[in-house]
């Protein structure tokens, strides 16, 4: 099918500038580089019938909604530039309220664009999506059910990654916006990394380096967050398995109308890497702190195991402002199983998990003017067998105010299985489980918890070589605290996509 660089420009919001960037790199593939376009268009049908369109404990509302999408997918590929494209213009029908009906639109677009070979790149992102506009009051929202809000995400910046074998550097300077339909959340900003470390060459001396940076502004007010870590380390290469060095940390925190109640300091000390196999390596240190009256003296320790190309596990602890800090990175591959286990603890500021009580039996989303300290473990298995396909997916999240020391937990987990019946058909079947509470640690104020139980069951047929229908049955049970919350529903979706 013939296509143009100007019809895929079409199909990208033209008022953004990630959008503009994500055009500037269409524009530059058409004209410095020759490379390859695919575009696969299509269009659906999605029928719903709920049973419980609008969530209620009691007098429930039957409906059907009816969705027709039309979509796009495009790729360029060449020696220098690279695309990714799929979006969705959406228009709803509600039967039990005809003013409900409305279109909504989706859009993941990514593309970078080196200026030569091997040199500098340029990449743009753009995101749209429909999401929950109060997880408190629904976690589980969609278009069927309504409760959303359209959120877009837009990126631009440049990577410049160079080395030998004297030494490696990595780089990235990125600008971020994001904008929501209610304004709550709506931020921009920097972000910036630079990682730098020996290469296998050197003889004599060795070192590694990490630094990041962001800063936050949010978009109505004058209030910023700005943070930033560096850690260093720097050391000899001796001819036994013990090498020493010496270790920096430093890490600030501060902002302009952002609510903080932390203090940071930086520290130094010395520490010795121990090569305990040819596939295993052990730094640890003990660390001085620049203010005791922030932190005391701490050890920091990290573990690297490369056991064989499949496996390989990373795993490192210290000390922070908030006390103990954990990482945790490990993969296995195997011919049908797949593990992938990760752990980190990130600071986020101007996001939209702040909660206000308005009554006894709500909670409000408000514009959140403090840091957060989030701690997230996420665990993903996938076991392939001739025909049949298990998943796990487990995460959790514990989100902790800088500033009131509010902690808000979720739990998420799944489990599906799909079985390929014959080639044109299959079968998936599932069980999630979500769980979030709110307030934890406040047992008598605004405290509640949510219970999500999800099954469902998904048989696929193609029909025709681009023509495919989906039947879906599915029954959604959500126990809360606030009882009004509280519901039972059941779904049954016929799809029907056409491809050209």
């Amino acid at each position: 099918m013939a296509i143009t660089v100007m019809d895929i420009i079409k199909t990208i919001n033209k008022n953004h500038i990630a959008s503009c960037c994500i055009a500037t790199l269409l524009i530059a593939s058409a004209s410095v580089s020759a490379g390859d376009w695919q575009l696969k268009p299509n269009v659906s049908l999605d029928e719903t019938f709920t049973n419980n369109v609008e969530l209620t404990s009691i007098e429930t509302t039957s409906s059907f909604v009816t969705q027709t999408i039309a979509g796009v997918d495009a790729e360029y590929k060449s020696s220098l530039t690279t695309l990714q494209l799929s979006g969705a213009w959406i228009y709803a029908l509600y039967r039990h309220d005809s003013e409900l009906n409305d279109d909504f639109r989706t859009l993941n677009a990514a593309g970078q664009h080196y200026f030569w070979s091997g040199g500098p790149v340029f990449t743009a992102s753009a995101n749209i999506a429909n999401i929950s506009q109060n997880n408190a009051r629904n976690g589980l929202a969609d278009l069927v059910s309504g409760n959303t809000i359209e959120q877009k995400q837009y990126s631009s910046g440049l990577q410049y990654n160079f080395g030998n074998s004297s030494y490696s550097t990595t780089s990235s300077l990125n600008y971020n916006i994001t904008r929501a339909e209610d304004s709550i959340g709506d931020n921009k900003g920097l972000t910036a990394q630079l990682s730098s470390e020996n290469g296998n060459s050197a003889r004599h001396l060795y070192w590694q380096l990490n630094a990041d940076y962001t800063k936050r502004k949010q978009q109505y007010t004058e209030n910023d967050g700005e943070n930033y870590t560096v850690e260093a380390l720097f050391g000899a290469i001796t001819s036994w398995n013990f090498n020493p060095f010496l270790r920096y940390y430093d890490e600030s925190i501060q902002g302009t109308g952002v609510n903080l109640n932390v203090n940071t300091t930086s520290s130094w000390g010395p520490g010795i890497k121990w090569l305990a196999t040819p596939h295993m390596i052990i730094d640890l240190s003990y660390n001085f702190v620049a203010d005791d009256t922030v932190s005391d003296d701490y050890f920091d320790t990290s573990i690297q195991w490369d056991p064989s190309v499949r496996t390989s596990l990373i795993f490192s602890y210290s000390q922070r402002f908030f006390g103990d800090s954990y990482n945790l990175n490990f993969k296995h591959n195997t011919k049908r199983l797949t593990n992938l286990v990760t752990y980190n603890e990130s600071l986020e500021v101007f996001d939209r998990n702040s909660f206000q009580e308005v009554t006894t039996d709500d909670v409000q989303l408000v514009e959140s003017n403090e840091y957060s300290l989030n701690k997230r473990l996420t665990w993903s298995s996938q076991l392939q067998l001739s025909k049949t396909l298990f998943g796990v997916n487990v995460s959790t999240n514990e989100r902790t105010s800088l500033e009131t020391n509010i902690v808000d937990d979720t739990l998420g987990a799944n489990i599906n299985v799909t079985r390929t019946i014959s080639p044109k058909s299959n079968l998936s079947l599932s069980a999630a489980f979500n769980y979030s509470i709110y307030d934890k640690e406040n047992p008598a104020g605004s405290r509640q918890e949510d219970y999500y139980r999800t099954i469902s069951a998904i048989f696929t047929r193609n029909l025709a070589s681009s023509l495919s229908c989906n039947f879906t049955v599915q029954h959604v049970n959500r126990a809360s605290t606030i009882d009004r919350f509280s519901y039972d529903e059941a779904r049954v979706i016929i799809n029907i996509i056409k491809e050209f």
